[in-house]
């Protein structure tokens, strides 16, 4: 941090094309652009707040005295700050909070930034790099701003690493790193969710402070809020929490699914409402999108009059609400998306049911994501199998929970396999259930030994895809980082020598050695190490196929089944898996099929083997031919299965 006088703090009023010199390092609070009518939300998420700064720097050239600054100081309010220092862009955040608004807007900033780099020292505050994006990056959303993957992308063995550390020894490391949202018993780091139950919390409180500030006979329209998510992932849990923590609501539920009329619907409601004083009545209308009288979505009309007007009707007696909170939870549909019509031929419905009109009453939206991806780029799905996983055993399995050191005896390669299996059939119910029904009782440790049989397993996930994993991890996992980096030198070496045939000059090779790819194990970006692992362990989980024609298994030598060099159908099978791989991440990323462009993540590359250009299968075949000689340098080897 450099000293006082190299700042110019901003003079609210100020114009900014005026407010800093040339020599100096503008240093002033996201509060006065959100005062000069920039669109940049406070207290739902840092990574929202930094995008949308960022894309008011890109676009608006109100910020054009800041655009082209080299180092600035955007605070946080006390909690965080927006670095910019020779160019390249970072984040301070306090990970247990989010922005606040305790800074007046005439207060001198810089101690403010002073205390948070010494709280970073302290580690009180956490730091991050915000990747570089382009305008049309930024504007697009194609690449949003995520502190959780930029840390997990940054930390050896990235998410599963994260996610095995969550179970064996607790999340808390992890809390002191990113941003984290914790309401009772409620604990997420995912990004959408932070945002999501951030929005609902704000919500209530505002309801709160409505409800507070009312003259005594007042009526407050209620607040509605609509949740979604799969199966068993806790839809009225997380509100609940939120709620509870305020102190201020008194909380009923209604499962709509067991009226068959309105009028007991109503007197249900009638009953909820009543709480004592001082309390505002929160109720939840579980399986609000039931069927009613064989109407799919039937009750939905009903809900129309108490959402808007407050009013509802009870033995023909109009009755009125002075203030409440109705939470939907859905039934029917894992996202919001999912509950509104899909396509023109099922909007007729939708509106004989009334939905449009429910949802013009909806003040909120939370999607919860459960344990399963929720789309092809969500990676953190396995940190919340993680938290998830942990929870359950420290409740249910106390055996093998330590509870002086905190910590879980767990098989780690069964572990893996728990983690990065396909899907949980029925969201966390299936991971409960598994948990429940495995043979914990008078053990120290969790192994394979105490699952439930294979047909209950397969009750609850894809039986096959956990055990290819299982099977893998449990061979060749302690080998993987070995093997990959016999793959980059020998990647390596091939680069150079390449180069030495086409008689490259001395200076050349020196830029090539040079090259970050080219740096030794050790030196080389944790993603690329990644990478290479991510290699061997594909290929490797889909060898345990039983009705693979090739296997993977320590060398037996004199063997006469054993593949010595890759050709023909083995090499042109193990090409394909490599491919539909890399096809999978950049999926994960975002990217999809289209002419070449980065900054629009579109690749003609994203297609099947069987598309694929002659010329990039010829890529993937030299790649894929060195992995027998790989694999016999750690002491394992491929081999043809009998039939």
């Amino acid at each position: 941090m450099k000293n006082r006088k190299f700042y110019q703090e901003y003079v609210p009023g100020q114009p900014l094309l005026t407010c800093f010199e040339e020599d100096k390092i503008p240093l002033l609070q996201m509060r006065h652009l959100r005062d000069m009518d920039f669109p940049i939300t406070r207290q739902i998420s840092y990574e929202r707040t930094v995008d949308e700064f960022l894309l008011q720097l890109a676009v608006n050239d109100v910020l054009l005295p800041l655009r082209n600054r080299k180092d600035m100081v955007i605070l946080l309010d006390r909690q965080g700050a927006v670095l910019r220092e020779n160019g390249g862009w970072s984040l301070l955040f306090t990970p247990g909070l989010g922005e606040m608004l305790t800074l007046s807007e005439e207060e001198e900033l810089y101690p403010v930034l002073k205390e948070l780099m010494e709280k970073e020292k302290e580690g009180g505050v956490s730091r991050i790099s915000i990747p570089e994006r382009s305008m049309k990056v930024l504007a697009s959303g194609l690449s949003p701003f995520c502190i959780l993957d930029e840390y997990c992308r940054n930390r050896k063995g990235g998410y599963m690493a994260e996610a095995e550390k969550i179970v064996i020894a607790g999340p808390e490391d992890l809390y002191r790193h990113v941003p984290v949202c914790r309401y009772g018993n409620l604990s997420t780091v995912d990004k959408e969710e932070v945002e999501n139950y951030q929005t609902i919390h704000l919500l209530l409180e505002d309801y709160v402070a409505r409800y507070d500030t009312a003259q005594k006979n007042e009526m407050i329209r209620p607040l509605s809020v609509a949740v979604f998510g799969p199966p068993g992932s806790g839809k009225s849990f997380g509100v609940n929490q939120i709620a509870l923590s305020t102190g201020r609501f008194a909380l009923t539920s209604i499962n709509v699914s067991q009226y068959s009329v309105p009028a007991d619907l109503f007197e249900a409601l009638d009953e909820a409402l009543l709480c004592e004083e001082g309390k505002i009545p929160l109720v939840f209308f579980d399986e609000f999108d039931s069927e009613l009288n064989g109407m799919i979505r039937g009750w939905l009309k009903y809900f129309l009059a108490p959402m808007q007007d407050g009013e509802y009707s009870v033995n023909g007696k109009l009755r009125r609400i002075k203030a409440a909170v109705f939470v939907f939870a859905g039934g029917t549909a894992s996202r919001f998306r999912e509950f509104l019509p899909a396509d023109p031929s099922e909007e007729e419905t939708f509106r004989a049911v009334k939905g449009p009109d429910f949802v013009s009453r909806l003040q909120g939206i939370l999607n919860i994501k459960g344990v399963n991806p929720v789309s092809p780029g969500d990676r953190s799905h396995v940190v919340r199998r993680a938290m998830l996983m942990r929870g359950q055993i420290i409740r249910n399995s106390t055996g093998i929970y330590e509870k002086e050191s905190g910590l879980v005896n767990i098989s780690r390669s069964m572990l893996s396999a728990l983690l990065s299996v396909s899907e949980y059939r029925h969201g966390a119910r299936s991971l409960d259930f598994i948990l429940g029904m495995s043979r914990l009782s008078g053990v120290s440790r969790f192994t394979p030994s105490c699952l439930p049989v294979d047909e209950q397993l397969d009750l609850h996930m894809d039986v096959q895809d956990f055990r290819k994993r299982l099977s893998f991890e449990q061979m060749m996992g302690d080998y993987v980082e070995k093997y990959a980096s016999i793959a980059h030198a020998r990647d390596c070496d091939k680069r150079l020598a390449e180069a030495e045939k086409r008689e490259a000059t001395g200076k050349e090779l020196e830029q090539i050695k040079k090259e970050p790819g080219m740096a030794d194990w050790a030196d080389l970006p944790e993603a690329v190490r990644r990478e290479y692992m991510a290699q061997i362990r594909s290929v490797g989980v889909e060898l345990q196929d039983y009705n693979s024609g090739i296997g993977l298994r320590p060398i037996l030598p004199g063997s006469a089944d054993s593949i010595e060099e890759l050709y023909g159908p083995s090499l042109e099978k193990l090409c394909e898996l490599e491919h539909n791989r890399r096809v999978q991440e950049l999926t994960k990323d975002g990217w999809h099929r289209g002419a070449p462009d980065p900054e629009a993540k579109t690749s003609p590359e994203m297609v099947s083997y069987e598309e694929l250009e002659e010329a990039r299968k010829e890529e993937l075949r030299l790649s894929v031919r060195n992995i027998p000689e790989n694999l016999r340098e750690i002491g394992f080897e491929l081999y043809r299965k009998s039939v």
